[in-house]
């Protein structure tokens, strides 16, 4: 069989937890030495972060019906990196790529409409519950496949940031929330949560359209003294690494690449109950669910992980040792590796629908 001659494409100039994950693939499959360049968005956020790898990447304009570039410029590229596999993330990339004697798999970390999906010859999704959605959607077994996402092995010596660059006590109980500041990631759960736990502290990474709302109700609330809005932080993992607990509070998760995260630095999660953080943790072993809905509930539980050190050290190592088994980078790249040989030896589907 010919070796594994692979291109990822993203067509998304925004940056959040999908693209962030993007990133972990793409550098992955550059360690492997089996990747052959990255088509972008010219212009976004990942072509920007990636420009600062050693990654080969090609910027396309990924427009629409008035984008004459892509259509010349994507076939070629395939074609000069004599590409046999071609990985594309998000639905933009993935409708422009063309046809060609290539295997074409999109990976899915959400309930994306499949439409755009249809001319793919192989889905991967990372949980069984998008593998639910393919099939509901007329995908046969033979055709989607699911591999988790995977958090990195932390370098050691993560620099911590200082709580007292932040006016926090050093000595204050300090939660930390990371993620768009939108309404279905939940930020206004742990706000009003954060009310029901004297003397903690909260650290919000992150920005969005949201952002004034919280500050409205964080002002309504009488906590400012206790809440620090830190904005957008391209590295989560100083703020991390400074916390005593985190938080997943998405009212809808698919996956949950945070609570990886939280895991990985050894820290207590809190996650409120939804499909992504109710396949990844064990509610009293590696971590802590709570309802939707309820910031009184996410309040007990800060209050019981903060009010018994013990209980809290089981929960971080269990986490730990979930991220560093079987959500390693190690354990999800030989899961891609076979997958990739398997779908290399089958070729690219017969019947595709129609353009």
């Amino acid at each position: 069989m010919e070796p594994l001659r692979l291109v990822q494409a993203i067509g998304s100039r925004h940056k959040g937890g999908a693209q962030r994950f993007t990133m972990r693939l793409v550098e992955a499959m550059e360690a492997e030495g089996v990747q052959h360049g990255v088509l972008v968005k010219r212009g976004g956020w990942t072509e920007a972060e990636l420009g600062k790898t050693n990654v080969k990447i090609h910027s396309l304009p990924f427009g629409g019906a008035l984008d004459l570039v892509t259509p010349i410029r994507y076939p070629r590229i395939l074609k000069e990196a004599r590409a046999n596999l071609v990985l594309t993330h998000l639905e933009r990339a993935t409708k422009r790529t063309p046809r060609g004697p290539w295997v074409h798999v999109a990976r899915l970390g959400g309930y994306y409409a499949l439409e755009d999906y249809a001319r793919c010859d192989y889905l991967i999704g990372n949980t069984p519950g998008c593998l639910d959605y393919f099939r509901s959607d007329g995908w046969s077994d033979d055709r989607i496949f699911c591999i988790p996402n995977f958090v990195p092995e932390l370098e050691l010596g993560v620099n911590k940031a200082r709580r007292s660059d932040y006016d926090t006590p050093d000595d204050a109980p300090l939660i930390v929330w990371t993620g768009r500041m939108e309404h279905e990631k939940g930020p206004d759960l742990v706000v009003r949560a954060l009310a029901e736990v004297p003397g903690a502290y909260l650290w919000m990474v992150g920005s969005g359209r949201f952002e004034a709302e919280l500050r409205a109700l964080a002002a309504e609330l009488q906590l400012n003294d206790r809440i620090r809005f830190l904005g957008w932080q391209d590295n989560v993992h100083p703020f991390l690494a400074a916390a005593d607990i985190f938080v997943c509070a998405s009212r809808f998760e698919v996956f949950g690449n945070v609570v990886l995260e939280g895991w990985s630095h050894r820290l207590p999660v809190v996650a409120v109950r939804s499909p992504g953080p109710e396949h990844l943790i064990r509610h009293g072993e590696t971590g802590l669910l709570v309802p939707n809905e309820d910031p009184a509930a996410m309040a007990a539980a800060f209050r019981e992980v903060l009010g018994d050190r013990d209980f809290a050290a089981r929960l971080a190592a269990a986490g730990k040792e979930e991220a560093m088994t079987t959500y390693s980078e190690a354990t999800i790249m030989a899961q891609y590796r076979a997958l990739f040989d398997e779908l290399l030896a089958r070729g690219v589907v017969g019947k595709r629908v129609a353009a």
